[in-house]
């Protein structure tokens, strides 16, 4: 039979504990013996306190320390996808503390115990308690089921306080207009009705920002998705009227959610772009669409659109109160913050919503467990009290994250410098993001590079002195072309279809980029590709400057410019002048000290330059050069053709001549030549082009 780990005894506050339990307190006991001895070695207590999730919720049926336990756990899970592999995972249910902070028994305040589930061979980390010698913050209990009234309540408290006192929230707002098209609920029949938004009044609306998942749903789930959309044969229908009936589970809980509300307009994109009308000539307008909505709904629960809301949440299921181990230590739920939401849910994975998050004034963010508030004033988390009750929150390791109505607060207050600053953070954290198709690297972020220009546009909304360049900018052109890849990949997945070389939108999806390398100007570069603005005779609106800086394939550019080898350079092995008992990342060049050297690493991308008795040039590549030094078969340009464009005081872009059918480059009129980017240095010793010419080249 084994030991049993249910049995009940009552403990000194006459609650239930079960055998599990006094496990976990033991292990406290534990570990003041062990730190209490004079030569002790400080170190993590584990112990299986339940054989399994199923038994760890039976108990907690009765035990209240399981309780609190069993919530922990289940508050981790933000999917429904997470909620049903925890259900499925195979292992037994342990305890671990850590050592006292400060490995003494003097420091026993209060300790983080991790919960978790798994055998020996794989445990899985799944939630954190708070251990406290005192007692702590009063228990939260929320209604297990999401559509309750009192969950209404509170969202709707939220935004009433936001729109009733926020005026910085309000004034976020991109106009009055509302989107093209949206969605009428009728409330008494729950019949849909798309209506166009320039034929009424502006309304509040809600604007949806959930997935798609495609490429995780079955082929009846796609065709489910698939048939959701809007098309030319079935508009007019849906103008007069269509049912709810059939749609998608997670845009038909949004739908209910905007009902329970009290709001009737929704924006949902399959079903509010409507053709033939260009699905980007809409995405240049979503700093608008999000911008001007009552509310965005963040269905972070979802993986795919077919999935619906989870209606019980597993979390609540029992109602827990203050208890303590016979140790003396009281146990304590720790809120999971809108950050860490914010960092592992599926949604925030998804390209498109990036811009989604960063242009809505106000977002609720709908999980398995848990509802969270975000405007520019204030941060909620779902408590049952309005808010009303204090809440005991972890560490905050996602700090370093952006505020998500930070970028519209910087537009707003017109810190150009800052607004940059946040515009290459921004890349960067959309470079990681996927997109099912490539084509939408630059759609999804459109509205983000439109509320960009807004410092820049006039009293006619048209843009003076700015422009977008196939995601670069032309005020700050020399700093956005110093993006550098953390791992290199292979060069056939770079996106030349999609965008030129020298821009970050070229690199493969889910890639990790650096956007903020430090560029001191340099006078000898200058961009010299003639501005589009004002062609015809008149400015340009965001949107149109944006679309058209998308198509950009080339710039003509001036600097200095140089080989990186010299003609006589040999390549050597990495390991030849990296020696390996060196901790320093140092190079060792004394068995080739007055010889012309290049070595590649192999794994990191890594070039590294050395010519006698000089500072040596360690430049990142974009791609991985195979092992022969050919960038592909066709081609046949090695690293002998590499060529250095100096774009800042110490920065450099590496490049290769431009092949086509007729050889390497390309002359024109102005006797340029092409070139693609293939890596950078932001490195550059001051005398590497001191006997460089000025030359005009095209980057594409």
């Amino acid at each position: 039979m084994g030991y049993d780990f249910c049995k009940l005894r009552k403990n000194h506050d006459a609650l239930h504990e079960c055998n599990g339990c006094q496990v976990i307190g033991t292990m406290f006991e534990k570990r003041r013996e062990i730190e209490s001895k004079r030569f002790n070695n400080p170190r993590a207590l584990k112990a299986v306190f339940h054989k399994s999730l199923e038994e760890l919720r039976i108990c907690a049926n009765k035990c209240a320390t399981c309780r609190v336990l069993y919530r922990a756990i289940w508050l981790r899970q933000i999917t429904k996808e997470e909620a049903d592999r925890l259900q499925i995972l195979p292992g037994h249910i342990w305890a671990q503390l850590p050592p006292s902070q400060q490995g003494s028994a003097s420091d026993f305040n209060q300790s983080l115990l991790t919960i978790g589930v798994g055998d020996t061979l794989q445990d899985h980390t799944i939630a954190e308690v708070s251990c406290t010698r005192q007692q702590g913050t009063p228990s939260v209990n929320l209604c297990a089921e999401r559509t309750h009234s009192a969950v209404n309540a509170e969202v709707n408290g939220w935004l009433r306080i936001c729109h009733e006192t926020h005026i910085e929230c309000r004034n976020l707002a991109r106009s009055r207009r509302n989107p093209t098209n949206l969605i009428f609920i009728n409330p008494t029949s729950g019949m849909l009705r798309l209506v166009e938004g320039s034929k009424i009044n502006h309304v509040p609306y809600v604007a949806l920002s959930y997935t798609w998942g495609l490429e995780l749903a079955t082929e009846d789930e796609k065709a489910n998705i698939k048939a959701a959309a809007t098309k030319e044969k079935n508009s007019h229908q849906r103008r007069e009227g269509f049912p709810m009936a059939g749609l998608p589970g997670t845009i038909l809980d949004a739908i209910r959610l905007t009902l329970s509300i009290g709001l009737r307009y929704i924006w949902i994109d399959q079903i509010c772009i409507v053709p033939p009308v260009d699905w980007n000539e809409e995405a240049s307008k979503m700093d608008e669409v999000y911008g001007n909505s009552y509310l965005t709904l963040a269905t972070c629960s979802s993986m795919k659109a077919t999935e619906q809301i989870p209606y019980f949440r597993e979390a609540w299921r029992y109602k827990t109160g203050a208890c303590r181990l016979y140790s003396g230590h009281w146990l304590t739920n720790v809120d999971m913050l809108l950050n860490e939401i914010r960092l592992r849910s599926t949604l925030f994975t998804r390209a498109w919503t990036l811009q989604e998050e960063r242009l809505t004034p106000r977002m609720l963010y709908v999980c398995g467990q848990r509802m969270y508030w975000s405007c520019s004033v204030t941060q909620q988390v779902e408590t049952g009290q309005n808010g009303g009750l204090p809440r005991l929150q972890g560490p905050d390791r996602f700090a370093w994250m952006r505020h998500p109505q930070s970028f519209l607060r910087a537009c707003r207050r017109q810190d150009l410098a800052a607004l940059h600053e946040q515009w290459l953070e921004l890349v960067k954290a959309y470079v990681k993001r996927n997109t099912f198709k490539v084509s939408d690297r630059f759609p999804a972020i459109m509205g983000l590079a439109v509320l960009y220009l807004g410092p820049y546009t006039d009293e006619n909304e048209e843009v003076r002195g700015q422009e977008y360049l196939a995601g670069l900018w032309r005020h700050t052109f020399a700093q956005d072309l110093s993006w550098s890849v953390q791992s290199p990949g292979a060069s056939e997945r770079r996106l030349d279809s999609v965008a030129p070389t020298w821009s970050w939108a070229s690199i493969p999806v889910c890639s990790d980029i650096e956007t903020q390398n430090m560029v001191e100007p340099t006078s000898d570069f200058a961009l010299l590709e003639d501005s589009r603005l004002g062609s015809g005779g008149d400015f340009d609106k965001a949107s149109k400057v944006v679309k058209r800086g998308a198509e950009i394939k080339s710039v003509t550019v001036r600097g200095r410019f140089r080989r990186l080898l010299a003609k006589t350079s040999m390549g050597r092995e990495w390991s030849s002048i990296v020696p390996w008992h060196n901790a320093k990342g140092e190079f060792d060049f004394s068995g080739c000290i007055s010889e012309f050297i290049h070595a590649q690493n192999l794994s990191t991308g890594q070039l590294v330059a050395y010519e006698p008795h000089k500072q040596e040039i360690v430049a990142q590549l974009d791609y991985l050069l195979p092992e022969k030094g050919y960038w592909d078969v066709l081609s046949g340009s090695d690293l002998k053709e590499l060529a250095c464009l100096q774009i800042g005081r110490s920065s450099m872009l590496l490049l290769r001549p431009y092949r086509t059918q007729g050889g390497y480059g390309y002359q024109d009129g102005h006797s340029s030549s092409k070139y693609q980017r293939v890596g950078i240095c932001n490195s550059v010793h001051n005398s590497f082009f001191v006997a460089a010419p000025l030359e005009t080249i095209v980057l594409v």
